[in-house]
């Protein structure tokens, strides 16, 4: 009978896992405050979650803030009992070695344990889901309500380096290092220090290192004797404790592969669906932090975007300031032209006329710029449904730039379908020119302080992302994680030489309306996977096979490109999608949530999956040519912009 009994709820299990909705034979509610059916589907709360992290419910959301449950067990006799949860969408299953890495919890006080039951074996309880449920020592520190990185706190700092002849001379010889001015490196050393005060040990909480997943949740409520109670491990009744080598366990999937005589396991006859919603209406947040020059002004901010104590409590979005790469040098045509116009635009007579038209000495040699006014271009509209990101044109012909856009989110992640609405500039023109921008959706590690690091690299280690030596150096463990959807006109096809066969892998990619869906991983050149190779992998997925390539056995990342259309960006808007899970990652585009199609996929074979938590970007840059070889349009041919490039960013939901 125990035998049949397990076989049950492991499919009971497995239903929540392929859906939301299921039938359960059990009388445990645990959600007796919400509304009725199998599924209560119930949004996060962002409010209050930057700095506080998520909590489900919240006071918004029910009147106590906690789910509510009862239960009538036996009466007459000593019982105890203990409530858990766990995020079912985006977990190893139970008998998989890293299932301690689950999204699971149960009192938000972990010092509780089971508690007794009452003589009449009447059950009346409530818990709530929140961040770092295990409470971790290394998801605390000191007190982050208040702002601190303020032009005048950075200058501040900046006189303390002074101050101090070591640190200044260590500065001194960083900057010429960097090739920076004394000044500039300054600055930024005196925003990092500034930053990096804000992860020094404290005594709070940060439950937001560690947030609830989305997706869906089971519950399960163990109610026992006292023999029964007497033989859990103290880690399964207290899940703050680690076992005997250090390590958490997953009470869970304990208590379903060890069996227990007066242990009962009773789940919960309905599941949770959440997911989180970002909207442009809390506006954008500043952060003086973050910006690359010392050289800025603060002109353009108001109540919408700005550095205001209520944007940087609430703002769902803060402004992205890209780190330029001076990798090359853009050897710009000095032109000012739209190349995507209805009238007048760059023709591709007038792009190849261009390659000898201008000398060495006409040419301005420069790199992509980030702003300098914070604010001016990135904009909440006037009726709060969308986020511009602009590249601005330019009107001063001595002051050229090709200058990069973008908005990042502020509540980090760990999994998730990232779904952004996005209405993205039209790409290229009527004869098929690029306008020279990279349009990107994309995941980014949410903080490079140790909380942060991404799951070890047992084989050889990690080859930090900077370091592109030939000798690189090896570490177990690493803050960097970037998962990516990269737009850009390039070819269909990688460099010939890097293909097996001898089929024709070659087109000319400027004569046709398409770009490239480029689909990437940084994994950091992790050789865990069973499957790790350089050049080009044929990965199966759904009857397809997607080309994923890595350049080198020392590349630290693996893309797959797939064309798509330009004329999606003739559309008021598209949905562009990261799903991304413990094992794999799939990326998709369509018209609706509902339509997606697949466009590139990877698994655990291929590439090291990420499991730290991450921040989603919306970003219009201008990169390198070189980055996408075979080079289609050359960069330094692609006049500088005369007009505004707008692009919108309606949402982004992560379910």
């Amino acid at each position: 009978m125990r035998l049949i009994g397990n076989l049950i709820l492991g499919l009971f299990v497995v239903g929540i896992v392929s859906s939301c909705s299921h039938t359960s034979v059990y009388k445990f509610n645990p959600m007796e405050n919400m509304p009725q059916g199998d599924t209560v589907s119930l949004d996060m709360d962002l409010k209050n979650a930057v700095l506080e992290g998520i909590v489900i419910p919240s006071k918004n959301q029910t009147t106590s803030g906690f789910f509510t449950f009862s239960y009538k067990a036996e009466a007459g006799k000593q019982l105890y009992y203990k409530i858990y949860y766990q995020n079912e969408t985006y977990k190893f299953n139970n008998s998989d070695s890293l299932n301690y890495e689950n999204f699971y919890g149960s009192w938000e006080d972990v010092s509780i344990g089971f508690k007794p039951v009452s003589a009449s074996g009447e059950i009346v309880d409530s818990f709530r889901i929140v961040g770092n449920p295990r409470d971790e020592q290394k998801y605390y520190g000191a007190d982050v309500s208040k702002y601190d990185a303020s032009i005048d706190a950075i200058k501040t700092r900046v006189q303390k380096i002074k101050n101090d002849t070591a640190w200044y001379r260590s500065i001194v010889k960083k900057a010429a290092s960097n090739g920076y001015s004394v000044e500039k490196q300054l600055f930024l050393d005196a925003q990092w220090t500034i930053a990096d005060d804000r992860h020094k040990t404290g005594e709070i909480n940060h439950r937001w290192k560690r947030n609830p997943r989305t997706g869906c949740y089971s519950f399960l409520l163990v109610v026992c004797d006292e023999n029964g109670l007497n033989s859990l491990p103290s880690y399964v009744k207290n899940i703050g404790e680690t076992n005997e080598n250090g390590q958490f366990v997953n009470p869970i999937a304990w208590l379903e592969t060890n069996s227990s005589k007066g242990v009962q396991l009773i789940y919960g006859s309905k599941v949770l669906k959440t997911r989180a919603v970002f909207t442009p209406k809390q506006g954008i947040f500043v952060d003086e932090v973050n910006i690359r020059t010392p050289d800025y002004s603060l002109q353009n901010i108001d109540s919408v975007c700005g550095t205001n104590a209520d944007l940087y409590e609430n703002a769902l979005y803060q402004q992205f300031f890209p780190a330029v790469s001076q990798q090359y040098t853009l050897r710009n045509i000095p032109l000012v032209r739209d190349v995507v116009a209805l009238d007048g635009y760059y023709s591709r007579n007038e792009y190849e006329q261009n390659r000898s038209r201008f000398d060495s000495s006409q040419l301005k040699y420069d790199y992509p710029a980030i702003t300098e006014c914070p604010c001016s271009t990135v904009k909440v509209s006037d009726d709060g449904e969308y986020i511009s990101i602009i590249n601005p044109g330019n009107e001063d012909a001595k002051n050229l730039k090709k200058e990069s856009t973008g908005i990042k989110s502020r509540v980090g992640l760990t999994y998730g379908k990232y779904r952004g609405k996005i209405k993205f500039p039209v790409m290229l023109n009527q004869e098929h020119v690029w306008n020279g921008l990279t349009y990107a959706f994309w995941l980014i590690y949410q903080d490079n302080h140790s909380w942060n690091n991404r799951r070890g690299c047992h084989n050889v280690g990690y080859i930090d992302k900077g370091d592109d030596s030939p000798t690189p150096e090896r570490m177990f463990e690493n803050k960097y994680s970037e998962i990516d959807i990269e737009i850009v006109k390039a070819s269909k096809f990688w460099p010939s030489q890097y293909y097996k066969d001898f089929g024709n892998h070659s087109e000319d990619a400027s004569l046709n309306n398409e770009v490239m869906y480029s689909c990437t991983n940084w994994d950091l050149a992790c050789q865990q996977p069973t499957k790790f190779s350089s050049g080009i992998s044929k990965i199966p997925y759904n009857g397809e096979k997607y080309e994923a390539m890595r350049w080198n056995d020392l590349y630290k990342a693996l893309t797959i490109k797939t064309p798509i259309s330009n004329d999606v960006f003739k559309e008021e808007y598209y949905y562009y999608e990261i799903e991304w899970k413990p094992t794999e990652i799939i990326w998709r585009i369509g018209s609706t949530p509902e339509t997606m199609q697949v466009v590139g996929y990877m698994n655990d074979e291929y590439t090291s999956i990420p499991n730290n938590q991450m921040l989603c970007i919306v970003t219009q840059e201008y990169h390198y040519s070189e980055w996408w070889p075979p080079i289609v349009f050359e960069q330094g041919l692609i006049p500088y912009n005369k007009s505004d490039i707008e692009g919108r960013i309606y949402e982004i939901v992560i379910e």
